[in-house]
């Protein structure tokens, strides 16, 4: 016997298939609201199981022979400024799937009854995720074309000619809901085309880079379910895309995220209770990049901190690509934590993905410097950091090149002059690895001030010790500093007078583009709450003499410097200009 298509369609759906598997057939599901349904919603007075959608006769004349009313209603839509697609009202089998789902329509009102069929346990779909609402804002976008251009554009979708099998697109190339659900079948659960474990059915459409190699791909850290109730298996490896993602329901509406604040889908896992770093606990630090401080301003799509500052998880990780950093002490370009982030160069140029990690660090820290609580006040001023380091500048910390400055005579061992740093050498936790702590790495929080991994004090008149500026001496060798090798006043500033080291030295660098009177070799960029103009000639200055020698024009703890040298032949003597030393404890 040969039956037109559509009759087909619900002669299978009452027909039993011996040996079929539990729920392969829909008379075994919840879809079934005829009395021998499975579900708590059902009629008990009606036998038929096809009728709630089907029939085949006094239908509305839409296929296949549907037995219900269409929605009226005008639905919000799915948006996202990643989002190639373009999708606008549901259309198709989509719009046949809410004439139940998105609750408006009662489940008993069908088109070949003249009376609407009664249902126990609520005429209506109940709440839940299974009633969508008129509000699609915060589910899976449907009913657009899914085009191969659109894959092309996007980058990270499969092209649609090669969909698997089960997951097919309607007859006008449109992703509908019948492209992830099979409303006869539910052997993967949720009817779902294919299973959910390890991303299976979202990597039938999604290829995102670096995924295979991923941490939250391979992981078999066991999750705890019951602390949220939004991760259905056991391991992050097993949860794969869900461990983030909601396709419905979603608690962040773009990028369908389960938790609306960002931060929270990290830090569900990321809070020592499944991921074995505990970044929770650095971001309650008192200096941190605190992601809980922000709602809903990072977009994937900025390039930088512009007018919008904020920090996120996702500013400087790509959760899709983010790998695990193998130990290692040699210098690295950058961490596998930040593989595929967006960056900015030394140049100023935006790329795609950051080849080394400072510029990860210049998307909010350079051009468009985010502010800065406490941020030292110097005679040549900017925030930028990205001009500060750059290599035609007159003296810079080695992070986008080694520097050619030959007087840096006071490294640790160990420590080869010209050696590269990055911003994490500075900018770290204080508990972390490579301090030697058991605290994750990196510049999440720390106690002290600027994010720093070790003390840097920067307050005036403070005593000298090793802890006071453990900063400067994890590179720079206190014996050394202190016995006067490379400046012939290091011990008398530091030790005696109580200056600090950043009373006179910018450890960033300092730009050419900052206009000012003063050489800025040697990261002489003086702090101008220390040190002022000296009085007669109002000059703030320091010249660079040569090797290891240079002369001052300044006010400093109340004594003037005139053109003061040092250096040379005449490390150990004033110059003939120089002003009058009084005693400090004296000064006026």
């Amino acid at each position: 016997m040969i039956l037109p298509r559509d009759l087909r369609v619900i002669f299978l759906l009452v027909c039993a298939v011996p040996g079929a598997s539990a729920q392969d057939r829909v008379s075994e599901t919840v879809h079934n609201l005829s009395a021998s349904g499975p579900g708590r919603i059902r009629a008990p007075s009606e036998s038929q199981v096809c009728i709630f959608c089907h029939a085949p006769h006094n239908t509305g004349g839409v296929r296949p022979l549907w037995n219900r009313d269409l929605p009226i209603t005008s639905y919000q839509i799915y948006h996202s400024t990643t989002l190639d697609a373009q999708p606008g009202q549901p259309t198709g089998a989509s719009k046949l799937c809410l004439s139940c789902h998105d609750g408006t329509i009662a489940l008993g009102n069908v088109l070949s009854r003249s009376e609407q069929i009664r249902m126990s346990g609520g005429d209506f779909i109940p709440a839940g995720l299974t009633n969508l609402g008129t509000d699609l804002s915060d589910d899976h976008p449907i009913s657009f074309f899914y085009t191969s251009g659109i894959a092309a554009s996007d980058g990270q979708l499969v092209s649609p000619a090669a969909l698997s099998s089960e997951v097919r697109l309607d007859a006008n190339s449109q992703l509908q809901c019948t492209s992830c659900h099979d409303a006869h079948h539910n052997r993967f659960g949720k009817f779902l085309v294919k299973r959910r474990e390890f991303g299976e059915l979202c990597m039938a459409c999604h290829t995102m880079d670096g995924w295979n190699a991923s941490s939250h791909r391979l992981s078999n850290a066991t999750v705890i379910g019951a602390l949220t109730g939004d991760w259905p298996f056991n391991s992050v490896a097993e949860n794969a895309c869900r461990s983030c993602h909601r396709p419905h329901a979603a608690g962040g509406h773009e990028r369908l995220l389960i938790f609306e604040n960002e931060e929270d889908n990290c830090l569900s896992c990321h809070d020592g209770r499944v991921a074995r770093t505990n970044l929770r606990t650095e971001i309650d630090k008192p200096s941190a990049h605190d992601p809980q401080r922000y709602t809903n301003r990072h977009d994937p799509t900025e390039t930088r901190a512009g007018l919008n500052p904020h920090v996120e998880c996702a500013d400087c990780h790509n959760p899709h690509a983010v790998t695990p950093q193998p130990p290692t002490s040699g210098y690295i370009p950058i961490g596998a934590t930040l593989a595929d982030v967006p960056g900015v160069t030394i140049a100023g140029a935006t790329i795609e993905k950051a080849q080394y990690e400072y510029e990860v660090c210049f998307r909010c820290h350079g051009d468009e410097a985010v502010p800065i609580t406490g941020r030292i006040l110097r005679q040549a001023q900017t925030d930028n950091l990205r001009i500060k380091f750059s290599p035609t500048n007159p003296s810079f910390h080695p992070l986008a090149t080694s520097s050619p400055s030959p007087d840096t005579v006071s490294l640790v061992p160990g420590l080869a002059r010209g050696s590269l740093i990055r911003c994490t050498d500075c900018h770290n936790n204080d508990a972390g690895r490579r301090i030697g702590g058991g605290g994750p790495d990196g510049p999440h929080g720390s106690i002290h001030d600027f994010l720093l991994e070790r003390n840097y004090t920067v307050i005036d008149d403070n005593a000298e010790s090793e802890y006071e500026y453990a900063m400067c001496y994890k590179c720079h060798q206190r014996s050394i500093v202190l016995s006067d090798q490379s400046f012939p006043e290091h011990r008398k500033h530091i030790v005696e007078e109580h200056a600090p080291c950043s009373a006179c030295h910018d450890p960033h660098g300092i730009s050419t583009t900052q206009v000012s009177t003063s050489d800025h070799t040697h990261l002489i960029n003086f702090d101008t709450t220390i040190v002022r103009p000296e009085t007669r000639s109002g000059r703030l200055e320091f010249k660079d003499l040569g090797h290891l020698a240079g002369s001052c024009t300044l006010l400093c703890h109340g004594e003037r410097h005139r053109d003061e040298q040092y250096g040379g032949h005449l490390s150990n003597t004033a110059s003939p200009n120089a002003a009058p030393k009084k005693n400090r404890r004296s000064r006026p």
